[in-house]
């Protein structure tokens, strides 16, 4: 059989196949974890409004978000983004990912920053927040899964500069929110941490490229949001879609340099 890369071409392509498939299954329940978490948090408010239960537009309960990815019972509205573009940006997300990483332990960690970068950044441009039940199990799975990869690689140092670069990222990301504390939010601080763990795994230059990387692609989408009026030069912009898709780049370029 034809090899690419040190690992059989035909194990890639079906990894890469796999990998989309169940991202573009995750990705039709995508919505409806949107739906839930994208909640406005009113400024001035000491406490966050409680996650989404029932429909924005209706009030009617809602199925478990798992099941309330389609159209409301009560309104028959659907939610937004709808599956029509959750399902390929997922499906796309995992093939890339699967393809840069290969069928190596830590594979499961990174197609787990994948499937949950689309509901973070959709929330985050909806409403400015970064839900903490979905950071943390981010980085709760990131960190279980990239330690259960060290085991199998015996690559401890891996693991290590992982962490280290969690704290580094966590730190510098927040030094930066007390100083410019209109452009960044403190979600954006535990999102840099926990993006800053699987961004070490690859090493430095995959952290230098993921930190880089986010404001240069935050650039068009602050421009484009200006040009349609969702913000003006006071207002905060979502910075949460920059990081993730700049550490998703990053990825990428660590596995395949």
């Amino acid at each position: 059989m034809h090899q690419v890369g040190g690992y059989d071409a035909r194990v890639s392509l079906a990894l890469v196949v796999a990998a989309a498939v169940g991202g573009g299954c995750w990705g039709a329940v995508v919505p409806g974890l949107v739906s839930r978490y994208a909640v406005a948090w009113p400024e001035g408010e000491p406490q966050p409004p409680a996650w989404r239960r029932v429909c924005q537009h209706c009030g009617k309960d809602r199925p478990h978000w798992w099941l309330a990815s389609g159209r409301c019972p009560g309104c028959g509205r659907a939610p937004a983004p709808n599956r029509w573009v959750t399902v390929p940006v997922t499906a796309a997300l995992c093939a890339v990912i699967a393809a840069a990483v290969g069928p190596k332990a830590a594979l499961p960690a990174f197609l787990l920053l994948s499937a949950l970068a689309v509901p973070l950044a959709a929330v985050d441009l909806l409403v400015l927040r970064l839900p903490d039940p979905l950071v943390g199990a981010l980085a709760a799975g990131g960190l279980v899964l990239l330690g259960g990869a060290a085991l199998i690689d015996d690559n401890g140092a891996a693991l290590a500069r992982a962490g280290l670069a969690a704290v580094v990222c966590g730190a510098g990301y927040l030094i930066f929110a007390l100083v410019m504390r209109a452009q960044m939010g403190f979600g954006d601080v535990k999102l840099g941490a926990t993006l800053g763990l699987f961004l070490g795994w690859f090493g430095w230059p995959a952290v230098v490229a993921g930190v880089v990387l986010a404001p240069v692609v935050n650039l068009p989408l602050v421009l484009a949001l200006l040009v349609t009026r969702r913000a003006d030069r006071r207002a905060q912009a979502p910075f949460g879609p920059a990081m993730v898709a700049a550490a998703l780049a990053a990825v990428v370029f660590g596995a395949v340099r």
